[in-house]
């Protein structure tokens, strides 16, 4: 049965997909103004699998009542599920680092129901250790099975390369927080999934902050972006960033101008940061749910 916060839940999980992807203009990555099948690709893998979050949110509501207990939750069967269904949703062109923080950000609101994200980040970051952290072999097991189901060769030789194999699994008691982390180190979206990482709750509080500076929920997804991004820039790019912030960004015809250049440039050097765009996804999802709005 669905209750007022599946509803609540699964619109922040969408708009803060809608919003981190189509935001513009950020600079090296998709957006708006720059729209090409990745773009498609990415909303339509968290489209395919609304089924498998409203789930999640269920069972997050169920361990919360005490009906239903953390150590029965089969977290990895719920991800490969849901990869397999995007993977068929997206005619076989899925955004695994996008389905997986989706289900887990899903998980964990519903298990906490947060009255506030920022503050409460400490108690969602303990619901992902209980859910993810606690996991087992065989959740492992489901995430590699799904991941060679649909074609993610390059994530599950990243794992295998990493020392995340079946028999470390079992013989070591590995759960999908290393398997994450591990993922993590290349697809960053899925260090949002993972108790061992706390980055993703330092972008919310920060895009909270920008939110309550510019009032606009378009600007400061893309303030954000900038700071994900601008340690990884070159030095010529950071002094843009700069002046753009100066302009006020989106907010206005410089900043907005300073934005369409750099991202121009970056293009035409063929520098991208497409991969970060996915851990912007998971940061916005939060935020959406605490209260950012277009």
């Amino acid at each position: 049965m669905k209750t007022p916060l599946t509803h609540e839940i699964t619109r922040a999980i969408v708009e803060g997909c809608h919003l981190a992807i189509y935001s513009s203009i950020k600079p090296g990555s998709i957006h708006r103004l720059r729209l090409d099948s990745s773009a498609y690709y990415m909303m339509s893998s968290c489209l395919s699998v609304i089924d498998y979050v409203e789930k999640a949110i269920e069972i997050g509501e169920k361990v919360r009542r005490g009906e239903l207990a953390a150590t029965s939750v089969e977290i990895g069967r719920l991800v490969g599920k849901a990869l397999r269904e995007a993977y068929r949703w997206t005619s076989y062109h899925p955004y695994p680092d996008v389905v997986v923080p989706s289900i887990t950000n899903a998980l964990i609101l519903s298990y906490v129901e947060p009255e506030d994200v920022v503050r409460e980040s400490g108690e969602l970051r303990k619901a992902l250790e209980i859910f993810i952290g606690g996991s087992r072999w065989r959740d492992v097991r489901e995430l590699v099975n799904a991941l060679k189901s649909i074609g993610a060769d390059d994530m599950v030789e990243h794992m295998v390369s990493s020392g995340i194999t079946y028999s470390q699994a079992l013989t070591e008691g590995l759960s999908l927080a290393e398997a994450f982390s591990v993922l993590g180190s290349r697809w960053p979206g899925f260090l949002a999934s993972t108790p061992r990482e706390h980055v993703v709750f330092d972008y919310v509080k920060k895009l909270i902050e920008y939110y309550k500076r510019y009032r606009d929920g378009v600007n400061s997804v893309v303030a954000l972006y900038l700071d994900i991004v601008k340690p990884r820039l070159p030095e010529w790019a950071r002094r843009d960033v700069d002046k753009a912030f100066s302009e006020g960004l989106m907010a206005s015809r410089e900043g907005s101008k300073t934005l369409f250049n750099l991202d121009l440039r970056l293009r035409k050097q063929g520098i991208s940061f497409e991969e970060y765009t996915p851990l912007l996804v998971a940061t916005t999802q939060l935020c959406v749910y605490e209260g950012l709005r277009v």
